[in-house]
């Protein structure tokens, strides 16, 4: 496994990945992860579908602003045997490798990879967990708001391109977002395939402490954001929220998308 020692801005100096993770994810008595209105059951649902499906094919998956979790990651270990991780913050990073080496402090995803293989009928999750960490081939540092998102590591085009809750959160407005979407869909290979989750109707996100201004997007403008990037076949799911009382953001739902990218 490759590791990007480059380092990012003062921004994450108090970020602590730990207690990221030990606050947003945990697993009820039940196995069924724990969030607020299932939103992490209903990501992992549609992640099982869409790499558990028999409909992607190829070798090579990156994932854009990995953090420093691998739960989004678990179905598509299924099929794809070269992952690479991108991400800005050095200690999310660090907790990824932590992971990928089974050290003794890294965060204990047994439980989220017991519960998608449960969606999946598949009952070797201790295979799949062994499977998911040689896939991870390559951690790396990424920003997306660079002509080159990469850096100096180059590996596209790639297969699939994946990014969870990201685009809202980097850039100042639409046409940030429109420009950081073109430079993902850029590391598609025609053909390949665009996986996506953004926040919809939110101002801003809080982690406690600080509040932090997000892109407010909705679904229609999503969809023709990735159209106009080259991409077609766009699929979505929308979780729409009942309240928000208790949450870190202002939104009002997810949206959960993918599409094809056109041939040149």
């Amino acid at each position: 496994m490759a590791s990007d020692e480059q380092t990012e801005t003062p921004l994450y100096d108090k970020f602590s990945a730990k207690t990221y993770l030990k606050s947003n994810y945990s697993v009820g008595a039940d196995g069924i992860p724990d969030s607020h209105e299932d939103w992490l059951p209903w990501l992992l649902n549609n992640l099982k579908d869409t790499f558990a499906g028999g409909k992607l094919s190829g070798k090579r998956l990156l994932d854009v602003g990995t953090g420093p979790a691998i739960h989004n990651l678990i179905s598509a270990a299924r099929v794809f045997p070269n992952i690479t991780c991108a991400e800005y913050c050095q200690e999310n990073r660090e907790e990824v490798e932590k992971w990928v080496r089974g050290e003794e402090d890294a965060f204990d995803w047994a439980p989220f990879i017991k519960y998608v293989c449960g969606l999946e009928g598949d009952s070797d999750w201790e295979a799949r967990q062994v499977a998911l960490r040689d896939a991870i081939k390559h951690v790396v540092f990424c920003d997306v708001r660079e002509e080159r998102p990469l850096g100096t590591f180059d590996g596209g085009p790639y297969d699939v391109v994946s990014s969870m809750f990201l685009l809202s959160t980097v850039g100042k407005d639409r046409a940030d977002f429109d420009e950081i979407l073109s430079k993902l869909g850029s590391l598609v290979k025609p053909g390949g395939t665009l996986v996506l989750v953004c926040d919809l109707e939110a101002t801003h996100y809080t982690d406690g402490r600080v509040s932090y201004p997000l892109i407010t997007l909705d679904a229609p403008y999503v969809r023709q954001a990735v159209r106009n990037c080259g991409f077609k076949d766009v699929q979505d799911d929308i979780l729409f929220f009942r309240s928000t009382e208790g949450m870190n953001w202002d939104g009002t739902s997810y949206i959960y998308l993918t599409a094809r990218k056109c041939a040149e």
